[in-house]
């Protein structure tokens, strides 16, 4: 990656996560601007990451894996970090400035799948679903975290600095359609994902182990779907699925990889 441009992201997701989290720092007028200068951040990664791909030669390896992985979450609090959901930049603008961070520091290694297939159209489809779909997660992931926060503190009856938050009915409905939302796309993903190894690789590439695993996940997100729709579970469990799901995309991404062989993994 080109290190310039991220460097400026950089700046911004970490001026947005200081903002949230240690405002009295910043003054009360500098964060009012968080979520501005976040989406000026989004902006530039993603122009970044389109001129990538339109310059070519693109061979997209970790730390394009981890910007992406940034940009879903960075993008998903600058959808909808305004108003009552603005204490939602506590827990996405740091996540999104520590994955950035993070790509920029680890080591570029390349898919190994990309020296059989090379490019395809196919390819940026496959890679923009799934990280709409995490970004999606990454939201759920979010609310969840403030959702049992705020529960805890209705439970002890603690219930300064709540005034600021939206109820837990609504937090409760903004994760179900997160999950939703990242559901879809995630199926999509897989989707487009089979058709680029239907159309580029002789191989059997259905055992790989990070599509084990990206199918493993798709079907926890199903199950917490289901317990919602059907058996009716929600707010507490709704959030638990969201916070150990997002843990299991980030193992996939970080770990995966690294740890099994296959298309997937890094090439050393």
């Amino acid at each position: 990656m080109e290190r310039l441009p991220y460097i400026v992201v950089l700046a911004c997701y970490g001026f947005a996560a200081v903002s949230h989290l240690l405002p009295a720092v910043v003054g009360e007028r500098l964060a009012s601007r968080a979520r501005p200068v976040a989406g000026v951040g989004v902006g530039i990664q993603a122009a970044a990451l389109a001129i990538g791909i339109l310059v070519g030669p693109w061979r997209p390896g970790l730390p394009e894996a981890l910007s992406a992985t940034s940009l879903g979450v960075a993008g998903a609090y600058t959808w909808v970090g305004h108003g009552r959901l603005r204490t939602l930049g506590m827990a996405l603008c740091p996540l999104a400035l520590v994955i950035l961070g993070t790509a920029l520091v680890v080591p570029h290694r390349q898919v190994v799948a990309l020296s059989h297939a090379g490019f395809s159209p196919w390819l940026p489809l496959h890679l923009g679903l799934l990280f709409a779909g995490i970004g999606g997660f990454a939201f759920a992931f979010a609310v969840g975290v403030l959702y049992l926060w705020a529960r805890s503190r209705l439970k002890a009856k603690r219930l300064d600095a709540l005034g600021r938050l939206p109820s837990l009915e609504v937090l409760d409905r903004l994760q179900f359609r997160a999950m939703l939302f990242g559901f879809v796309f995630l199926t999509l993903g897989i989707g487009a994902g089979g058709a680029l190894a239907a159309a580029s690789l002789t191989e059997p590439w259905a055992v790989d182990p990070k599509v084990l695993f990206a199918l493993l996940i798709w079907f926890w997100y199903g199950c917490a779907l289901q317990v919602r729709l059907v058996a009716g579970g929600r707010g507490r469990w709704t959030a638990l699925f969201s916070i150990v799901g997002f843990g299991g995309l980030l193992f996939s991404i970080l770990g995966v990889n690294f740890l099994f062989s296959g298309f997937h993994a890094y090439a050393s």
